[in-house]
């Protein structure tokens, strides 16, 4: 059932919006109006793009987002076929959870948001060590502090170091999923494959009912703030 409704929202995404095809074979999906700015979803750009479809669509407000389809992971040569694509001499990179460090290696960015940055570590005679990525280009990392504070956070290996003009922001009572799509989030904190947020609580007697602290408010709360700072980063 749920392949089925990822196959066929993949289509229908597709056929509604103009693509481009890249000197690799691969295409890519063109969403919105304005300066291009590439989304890698999770799993390395793996993951369906429409699991984050009401953050991609407050996004594509003032970027034009592409995304890469199908199920082969984001390289840093896609980054720079994208930019001959689309004949324009350097891109915005925004990519939620894991990815491939290289990326960011490429000249052709401008300027990057990494929320929740999950890297593959190096691994030594120690076993293994934190990525190291150097970057000459702002970088604005937006952390779910659910993700790194909690019963079973995300292991430090994981958590890559970038060096460079770095600003971070620490977001709270949010956790990793809490960007995606209400279904998806609530799948993935049903689940247990991630924690998630959860509703304020109050004391007995100062209790009244809000609807502003049910979850989907707080998610969308959340996905307007990345929104918001990712805007103001980019074109400022």
């Amino acid at each position: 059932m749920i392949q089925s409704i990822i196959l066929y929202s993949g289509i229908i995404l597709s056929f509604f919006n103009p693509s481009i095809k890249l000197s690799s074979g691969k295409r890519a999906t063109l969403y919105g109006n304005g300066p291009p700015l590439l989304f890698s979803s999770g799993l390395f750009g793996t993951m369906p793009n429409f699991v984050y479809n009401k953050f991609l669509n407050n996004l594509k407000k003032d970027f034009t987002i592409i995304t890469i389809n199908g199920y082969s992971p984001i390289i840093k040569d896609d980054i720079c076929d994208v930019t001959k694509s689309l004949c324009v001499n350097s891109i915005a990179y925004i990519s939620h959870s894991s990815f491939n460090p290289e990326v960011l290696e490429c000249n052709k960015i401008n300027k990057a948001i990494l929320l929740d940055p999950i890297c593959i570590p190096q691994l030594s005679i120690n076993g293994a060590d934190q990525r190291y990525i150097p970057v000459n280009y702002p970088v604005l990392i937006i952390k779910a502090n659910k993700l790194y504070d909690t019963e079973v956070p995300l292991p430090e290996w994981q958590d890559p170091i970038i060096d460079g003009n770095v600003t971070e922001i620490m977001y709270k009572n949010v956790g990793h999923p809490d960007i995606l799509d209400d279904l998806w989030a609530d799948l993935a904190k049903k689940y247990g494959f991630w924690d998630a947020c959860d509703g304020e609580t109050s004391e007995f007697k100062k209790w009244s009912f809000s609807n502003t602290n049910s979850i989907n408010k707080i998610r969308n709360k959340y996905r307007l703030f990345v929104s918001k700072k990712s805007r103001d980063f980019i074109m400022y």
